[in-house]
C-alpha cells in the first residue's frame, strides 16, 4: 500500500490525483472575451523588447472557481514583429499582478500581416488563479513601436492536486 513519508496511507490521495488529472485532459473550457468577434487588445511599450501596460482580460469576480489559462489566440496584429505575450493574475481589483502571479509567456514571429492563419491557438502551461481573480495580459515585441496584439484567451476549470508541489513564489525560477 503506498504511503507517504510520514506513513499515512496515500491510496486515496492518488485515486483523487488521477481523477483530478483526467479532468484537466477532458475539462470543458471557455473564451474571454464572451463576445462572438470581439477581442482584447494587448499594445506593446513602444521600445523594444520592453512590456506595455498590464491589460484586463477577465475582470475580477468573474470565474467564482480556481481556473487556468490555457491558451490564447492572435486574431491581429498591426505589424510585422515578434509578439512576446505575458500573462498574469491578481485579487484585488485595482493592482497588477506581481512577480508571483505571472502565470506564464509566449512568444510568436509573425511575418505577414494580415495573419495568414488567425485561429492556432498558443498554448500556456500556467499554474492556476485563484477563484474570482482578475486575468491580466501584457506585450511586448522587438519593432520598437507601439505594436498592438488582438487576443482572445481560453480558460478551463483548475482542481488541484493532493500534495501538489508548491509553485515558486519568484519569477522565472530563482531558489
Amino acid at each position: 500500500m503506498p504511503e507517504y513519508k510520514d506513513g499515512v496511507d496515500a491510496t486515496a490521495d492518488m485515486a483523487y490525483n488521477i481523477r483530478a488529472l483526467a479532468h484537466h485532459i477532458d475539462a470543458r473550457t471557455r473564451v474571454y472575451p464572451q463576445v462572438a468577434g470581439d477581442t482584447i487588445t494587448l499594445i506593446s511599450d513602444g521600445v523594444a523588447d520592453t512590456f506595455g501596460s498590464w491589460t484586463e482580460i477577465v475582470p475580477i469576480n468573474t470565474i467564482d472557481f480556481g481556473y487556468k489559462p490555457i491558451g490564447a489566440i492572435i486574431y491581429g496584429v498591426d505589424a510585422a514583429s515578434t509578439y512576446f505575450i505575458q500573462l498574469g493574475y491578481s485579487i484585488a481589483d485595482g493592482d497588477d499582478p506581481t512577480t508571483a502571479q505571472i502565470l506564464g509567456e509566449r512568444e510568436v514571429k509573425i511575418v505577414t500581416i494580415p495573419i495568414a492563419r488567425a485561429t492556432e491557438i498558443l498554448e500556456f502551461f500556467t499554474c492556476c488563479c485563484p477563484a474570482n481573480a482578475k486575468l491580466w495580459g501584457r506585450l511586448k515585441t522587438d519593432g520598437g513601436a507601439t505594436d498592438e496584439a488582438y487576443i482572445t484567451v481560453l480558460v478551463s476549470r483548475h482542481i488541484e492536486l493532493v500534495d501538489e508541489i508548491e509553485k515558486l513564489a519568484t519569477w522565472p525560477w530563482s531558489t
